[in-house]
């Protein structure tokens, strides 16, 4: 951490050709810990909370495992060209104290944390825990926003209107966004879905309602490339959010998830996917459902870091 220009604190991740990796407390990219918004461009939060979880539960302990597999990150980003941290002021601000027999008092309080983040001007990066924790931060983005066009990267749908009568689970957050009016589905694109489903309306359902749904076939059918210009063109100007679900990566590259589903992404391509989003005005992002006990050799996790490195590095290139 060093000066910048004004006499603002300027953030920077340490130098890991002076201070080996594995000293020190570990925070994202190895960032300094601050709750000092002065100044500061986006923020690393972790969301330590999966009480909306249907199935495997472990993800309350994904934000320790990404930010432990983030040691490796590095200063440049040679795909897109950039060098984030020389760019953005960004600090990894620890944990909301969530309430883990709770949903509703969880969401409070990430309402309240995320709420003053963005009043603060700071673009939040957040890491969770389960997928149910993204509607408490959308309903903040936008209403900073207004409605966000959204890009849900996932296995998933997660546009149940209910499970076991229970209207806030991982699985039904963009159905209560939709609902609430957070999001244009006008500009909204699911991508990645596969696996079996509750019917055979499940995706004509999703798309009478505005949404694009960019299955996993068409993605191999007509290529990463193809698929990035359709979401940009379909998402156009405005206020974007991306929620990245880490289970739209094959469980042979994201085994530690609690709903995994065969023949997704590859690390590659979820890279390129997102690389690709680059022209696109971010207002918000979201990495979740790493769920370490489930994991192997960290690989979960060491991908879920560098994507959310991609994240940090198109916010860069949007102020660059």
């Amino acid at each position: 951490m060093s000066k910048g220009s004004g006499g603002l604190r300027k953030f920077y991740p340490a130098d890991s050709l002076v201070s080996p990796r594995f000293t020190g407390p570990y925070t994202f990219a190895r960032l300094p810990h601050s709750r000092d918004l002065e100044g500061v461009d986006t923020l690393f939060i972790g969301i330590p909370f999966d009480g909306g979880v249907v199935f495997r539960p472990g993800t309350r302990f994904g934000p320790a495992a990404v930010r432990q597999a983030s040691l490796l990150l590095r200063l440049y980003n040679p795909y897109l060209k950039v060098k984030p941290f020389d760019i953005l002021n960004v600090a990894d601000f620890g944990d909301i104290s969530v309430v883990p027999s709770s949903i509703e008092s969880t969401y409070q309080k990430i309402s309240e944390t995320v709420g003053t983040v963005i009043d603060s001007g700071v673009t939040p990066l957040v890491c969770g825990g389960d997928h149910s924790i993204s509607l408490p931060v959308l309903k903040e983005v936008s209403r900073r926003h207004g409605r966000l066009a959204l890009i849900h990267i996932d296995a998933h749908l997660d546009m149940v209107d209910q499970h076991f009568s229970q209207k806030y689970t991982h699985g039904t957050v963009f159905r209560r966004a939709y609902e609430e009016g957070l999001i244009d589905p006008s500009r909204s694109v699911h991508v990645g879905i596969r696996g079996s489903l509750f019917s055979e309306d499940e995706i004509s359902e999703t798309e009478s309602l505005g949404f694009d749904v960019i299955t996993m076939d068409s993605i191999e059918k007509r290529g990463i490339e193809t698929v990035c210009g359709e979401i940009r063109r379909k998402v156009g100007e405005g206020a974007t959010y991306l929620s990245f679900d880490i289970d739209a990566c094959d469980p042979a590259y994201a085994p530690g998830t609690g709903t995994p589903e065969v023949g997704g992404l590859t690390s590659r391509e979820a890279l390129k996917l997102l690389r690709g989003l680059a022209s696109l005005e971010f207002v918000g992002f979201d990495l979740v459902e790493v769920s370490p006990p489930y994991d192997y050799g960290e690989i979960t996790a060491v991908l879920a870091a560098n994507l959310i490195y991609e994240f940090i590095s198109l916010l860069a290139l949007s102020k660059k």
